[in-house]
């Protein structure tokens, strides 16, 4: 019994000295360290996958660097549409120097011509989102 006070008391205490504030999705971004902020910087901000024939699914990875100083951490990736969709991405804390990742899929079917999709990178950083692009041509019947 005595340890269980004792647990109870410790978790009390941390919820108060921590303010109580739990890390969501709607908020994460609020919490940071402003004097040693995170920062990303991606390799190429867009990706000119050229001409493909309607049906094909262009995939590609964006790759950034935490060039910030603060620990970097990813919320969300989001297409534009439902036929530009993120694959995976780095889930885990991105330390400054370190790098990590972004896999999209676009499908091209139904999207004959030129093509722009904007894939949007929701994180601890300022500002909050970052986007990135798909460009190119899907050739198919007119």
């Amino acid at each position: 019994m005595k340890k269980t006070l004792i647990f109870i008391s410790l978790i009390v205490t941390m919820t108060w000295q921590c303010g109580g504030t739990e890390i969501t999705e709607n908020n994460f971004s609020d919490i940071i360290d402003m004097e040693n902020p995170p920062k990303i910087e991606f390799d190429e901000k867009n990706y000119n996958f050229g001409s493909v024939i309607e049906g094909t699914e262009v995939t590609h990875r964006f790759t950034f660097t935490n060039v910030g100083k603060g620990t970097l951490l990813i919320s969300a990736v989001n297409g534009d549409c439902n036929c530009t969709v993120p694959k995976s991405w780095t889930k885990e804390q991105i330390k400054p120097g370190e790098k990590g990742f972004v896999d999209v899929i676009f499908d091209t079917k139904g999207k004959v011509g030129e093509n722009i999709k904007n894939i949007t990178i929701t994180a601890n950083t300022k500002p909050t989102n970052t986007t990135v692009q798909m460009i190119g041509n899907v050739i198919g019947p007119k």
